[in-house]
């Protein structure tokens, strides 16, 4: 139950990622910096959904290795 819990969360957080850069595709001039408006939001919905997919493939790592105890 515990693992699936975790499963979960990982698996919302992809999704608000994944929701992160659809809205910051909003019809927003675009500022030339990296760290201004819709690019720093878009960066930061890609970070999210790699360190997700990060932490779900860490986990199911985790949980092979308490099988094999």
């Amino acid at each position: 139950m515990k693992t699936l819990l975790k499963a979960i969360i990982v698996i919302i957080i992809i999704i608000g990622g994944v929701l992160i850069i659809v809205v910051g595709k909003k019809p927003i001039p675009e500022p030339e910096c990296i760290v201004c408006g819709p690019n720093l939001i878009r960066i930061l919905g890609i970070a999210e959904i790699i360190l997700g997919l990060g932490a779900l493939v860490i986990q199911g790592n985790l949980i092979e290795k308490q099988r094999n105890l």
